[in-house]
């Protein structure tokens, strides 16, 4: 959005009335409505790209992090990490993964509604 007018009218008993006029900036709708996207997956073989894979093997139901940490080795605190930030932090810090992973319930971790209904178009 962009302000194109704003206008403040002095009224009585000292109140104001502000006025003001937008335009929508189509090229910041269309940078908005990428944000709120699903990032595209797991591409590689990072920890963040080996939990998706790992929470899609089992897509119907939450994976507790001692069992994602089993299928994917490593150090467990990497894992533990990386978990807890794809659910929490996934659109600063892990863009491509952006919205893949939820956590129902703490040390839990489940592929989001919008990752399964991604999977289940393809």
């Amino acid at each position: 959005m962009r302000v194109i007018e704003s206008k403040v009218e002095r009224l009585e008993g000292g109140r104001f009335r502000v006025t003001t006029i937008l335009e929508e900036d189509p090229s910041l709708a269309k940078r908005e409505a990428a944000i709120s996207e699903i990032g595209e997956g797991p591409t590689g073989n990072a920890v963040p790209d080996k939990i998706v894979r790992a929470l899609i093997k089992n897509k119907t139901r939450s994976v507790a992090m001692a069992e994602i940490q089993r299928e994917v080795g490593g150090n467990p605190r990497t894992v533990n990490r990386q978990a807890w930030t794809l659910s929490t932090n996934a659109p600063d810090l892990q863009i491509r993964l952006r919205g893949w992973v939820v956590s129902p319930e703490r040390g839990h971790y489940a592929l989001s509604p919008a990752a399964r209904k991604r999977l289940d178009m393809k």
